[in-house]
């Protein structure tokens, strides 16, 4: 199976809550993996998810998931 990017479209809030997490999952942050840190790097550099070529922990996952859904506990 090939594994695929889907390109996304980030509003301004969503964007902003990503790099808060990223703070978190990726660079460095206290929950950061190798994995959390590409996965969310897709979002913020290539506007693209790319879940098919990262394996995100559970939590990022849905925190991620969370934000793009327009929730609000993904960015807090």
């Amino acid at each position: 199976m090939r594994r695929k990017r889907a390109p996304v479209v980030l509003t301004d809030g969503q964007r902003e809550r990503l790099e808060n997490l990223w703070f978190v999952y990726g660079n460095h942050g206290p929950k950061a993996t190798m994995e959390n840190h590409g996965f969310i790097q897709g979002f913020l550099e290539r506007d693209s998810d790319e879940r098919d070529f990262y394996k995100p922990s559970a939590e990022c996952l849905a925190a991620v998931d969370a934000v793009l859904a327009g929730g609000r506990e993904g960015g807090r």
